[in-house]
């Protein structure tokens, strides 16, 4: 299994974080559905797009695709998997199946609606079959879940009903030649993968107990006991090092004093540690904060314009939104300006596909249509 993190909702995850983040179950069910078992039934809540599946073709492969429409690296695998759909469209179907959408104490099938829009507006770039899991979750409970796998995006490759491989869809290239080839060995993949696993499991084990026993912390109110498992997870497990040093900065600003989280960010950012627009986000994002704590926002936001992968229009808004929290309503106004004409550009050459899209430029013209209500107060 491949472990990531799980973002507990009282930390006010951002959209520049997702870009980040793959979500995590942390204490997945032990594994019972494995490579070289027959695969689960196909249940879906709504076929989306493409042809509904009644039943396997002899010979043809089937790649599963889990996602989400909140899960940043399963967005930006999309066009990627668009072009292997048309190249393979003779030997194989590919189908994307919704699972784990946020619907809170709402039935899953209320996030349909989201998930149809999202699936119109990114058009081309996700050019293959489309369902939603079923209202039971079926697809998340007994594909994904029973599988052992709590990370998305992740692939299932089917043949004549077996289950052939489990894993990130950026392998699919190279595991579809070798089966392709005729030389590929399910029995050895599964030995393989089953190590694989386990080795993950054993490597994430240590942090999963901290991470609960933080998230536990944090329910009962005790942000002290919350800071010592941070830094105790700091000290002794480099890997994550960065990670819990987010977790904490995010705990002291939702919780703590903002010059104490200012004192420690500052200095945990100057080491490097990654999470640059995360950190930028959850300040700009956060209302009633001191101008010079805004002005530390849009510092790291000005070094994420540089980073290639980041959109710079979500960037521009994010600074245009520290702007509108600062009261410079002026600057707001220029700068979600700037966002929705960067936006409506990528879009125009077709850059970051699922991120950028119609009605994202449309919401952003909302915001700004509220800058300017309150520039002329």
């Amino acid at each position: 299994m491949s472990y990531s993190l799980k973002i507990s909702r009282t930390l006010g995850l951002t959209f520049l974080s997702i870009l980040c983040f793959t979500l995590v179950s942390l204490g997945q069910e032990k594994a019972r559905l494995f490579v070289g078992d027959k695969a689960p039934e196909l249940r879906y809540g709504k076929w989306l797009k493409g042809t509904p599946v009644k039943q396997y073709e002899k010979g043809r492969l089937y790649l599963f695709e889990f996602w989400a429409t909140w899960c940043g690296p399963c967005i930006a695998s999309m066009p990627h998997l668009s072009e292997f759909a048309r190249e393979h469209k003779k030997e194989a179907t590919i189908i994307a199946v919704n699972i784990w959408e946020k619907t809170g104490d709402k039935p899953y099938e209320s996030s349909l609606p989201k998930v149809s829009k999202f699936v119109k507006g990114i058009g081309n770039k996700m050019d293959f079959n489309v369902i939603t899991d079923s209202k039971d979750e079926f697809m998340g409970n007994e594909w994904m879940k029973a599988a052992g796998q709590g990370g998305i995006p992740c692939s299932f490759m089917v043949k004549d009903g077996i289950i052939l491989w489990i894993g990130h869809p950026i392998e699919l290239d190279s595991v579809v030649n070798v089966v392709m080839s005729g030389h590929y060995d399910v029995a050895a993949t599964k030995k393989a993968l089953q190590e694989k696993n386990e080795q993950s499991d054993s490597a994430a084990l240590p942090f999963q107990n901290l991470y609960k026993a933080y998230e536990k912390a944090i329910a009962d109110k005790q942000f002290d006991r919350a800071y010592q498992l941070l830094d105790s997870g700091i000290a002794i497990m480099p890997n994550f090092a960065g990670t819990l040093g987010f977790f904490k900065f995010n705990t002291m600003i939702e919780y703590g004093n903002e010059d104490t989280a200012m004192a420690f960010v500052r200095p945990w950012q100057a080491t490097k540690p990654g999470y640059v627009g995360s950190t930028a986000a959850v300040i700009a994002r956060k209302k009633g904060l001191k101008k010079s704590t805004y002005g530390y926002a849009l510092e790291l936001l000005n070094a994420q314009l540089e980073v290639a992968q980041f959109p710079a229009s979500m960037v521009y808004e994010e600074m245009a939104g520290a702007y509108a929290n600062m009261n410079d309503y002026k600057s707001a106004v220029q700068y979600q300006e700037k966002a929705i004409a960067t936006a409506r550009q990528l879009l125009k050459e077709g850059k970051f596909a699922g991120f950028i899209m119609e009605d994202t430029i449309k919401e952003s013209e909302k915001k700004l249509a509220d800058y300017k209500k309150m520039e002329v107060k």
